[in-house]
């Protein structure tokens, strides 16, 4: 550079820095820039995001991994039954079984099972030496239900009818342990268990009535095992109806009262069994019952 634009230089420089329009001018420019800089790095980014989104997340957009929506079954009326019902329990739409307020005293037979049959067996026997009869009682049937004809809860299943002096019943089963399980372990057993029972056994002309009676003591019985005090009051009600004086129809009728806490009826069904059978085998358990009531209600 010579010496005359040298020396031009320095005289215009002075006045460029010391002239504010030309600092504002550079200062708006540069504003300018940034800006524009910073809209086009959002716009950027926004057009990334964008492509990035999938479909699912758009509004009104079916999403379209959702799986397909399933059909829900047509109800049904109520007070009819499904077709598929009226196939399986036999009734048609609007019918209802026999039983009003419990359950049918006919089991259905459930899938074969011997290894469930044999668990039922083992807990029944366990029960059973308990002297806890109604809980032996249930397991034995289910196990029947399990695999019917089984020897050994069909044989354990009389002895503990005739424990609860479910006469009938007892020498049913004891009678097909032995034309069933022909020679089997239990034989002799249960060949000396009929011929006990046989005094017990109601006389031909009252053959119809014992055999209901002792169906409906063993509904009782299976009741009051799972503390099902209501539908057991109504089996052992039905029962005495039949056998008004039957002990064991009357004691079972108080324990059941009991557990519906009808105290005052409870110890009057107590009372009769002790009047009808006052050395009886449950003789202690009545008196003990009646004393414990008598507690609770505050009378001597």
């Amino acid at each position: 550079m010579n010496v005359r634009s040298t020396t031009a230089f320095r005289l215009l420089a002075p006045e460029r820095r010391s002239n504010p329009c030309f600092h504002c001018s550079k200062m708006s420019s540069m504003k300018s820039f940034c800006s524009l800089l910073l809209l086009s790095l959002i716009s950027l980014a926004c057009l990334c995001s964008a492509q990035e989104r999938s479909q699912d997340d758009q509004p009104h957009v079916v999403p379209k991994n959702l799986p397909e929506p399933k059909e829900e079954p047509t109800p049904v009326p109520q007070g009819e039954s499904s077709s598929k019902d009226s196939e399986t329990n036999g009734r048609g739409p609007g019918r209802t079984s026999n039983t009003a307020n419990h359950q049918s005293s006919v089991q259905e037979l459930k899938e074969f099972d011997p290894h469930k049959a044999a668990k039922d067996v083992e807990v029944g026997e366990y029960y059973l030496k308990r002297k806890n009869y109604r809980a032996a009682l249930d397991r034995f049937n289910e196990a029947l239900l399990y695999k019917p004809n089984d020897g050994q809860a069909t044989f354990r299943l009389a002895q503990t009818q005739e424990k609860l002096e479910l006469y009938a019943l007892a020498y049913r089963n004891y009678q097909n342990y032995v034309n069933v399980i022909v020679g089997g372990p239990f034989t002799k057993e249960a060949e000396a268990a009929l011929k006990r029972l046989e005094p017990h056994l109601p006389k031909p002309t009252e053959a119809g009535q014992a055999g209901d009676l002792a169906q409906l003591m063993q509904e009782g019985e299976a009741y009051l095992a799972k503390n099902s005090f209501e539908a057991a009051h109504e089996s052992f009600a039905k029962a005495l109806e039949i056998a008004p004086d039957n002990p064991i129809c009357n004691f079972r009728l108080a324990q059941s009262l009991e557990g519906l806490e009808v105290l005052d009826e409870a110890r009057i069904y107590y009372k009769k069994y002790l009047a009808l059978q006052p050395n009886g085998n449950l003789a202690g358990d009545a008196k003990r019952q009646i004393a414990q009531i008598n507690i609770v209600l505050g009378k001597p």
